[in-house]
């Protein structure tokens, strides 16, 4: 038996399958639709995720901090989220046009 699924798909419109770990560098445009259908499956115990540098930053971004909003707080009353590294947009060929982020997003309560 694998330990490496490969699901390719839309993931907004599928039933996530039973995982520990997920890895994904997804359309930045579902970014929010995804965290939050993500931390609702809760049967996880961390995601990895490249995100857009700006809603990395809106995601673990604290209270009092000029970033933090509606999206912070729902997510961390969920999940613990920890920027990992930031990724510049001259690391791709051709380049976007946005930088981005890699975050680490464990539930508070892994099932």
């Amino acid at each position: 038996m694998s330990k490496l699924e490969i699901v390719v798909g839309d993931c907004i419109k599928s039933d996530f399958p039973d995982f520990d770990v997920c890895v994904a560098n997804m359309p930045y445009q579902i970014s929010s639709p995804f965290v939050f259908k993500l931390l609702l499956h809760r049967k996880f115990r961390c995601a990895v995720l490249m995100f857009q540098k700006e809603f990395a930053e809106r995601l673990y971004a604290k209270p009092g901090d000029k970033l933090y909003c509606r999206l912070s707080a729902n997510t961390q009353l969920m999940a613990r989220v920890a920027h990992v590294l930031k990724v510049g947009k001259n690391n791709f060929k051709p380049p976007p046009k946005v930088d981005s982020s890699v975050v680490r997003i464990e539930p508070m309560n892994h099932a």
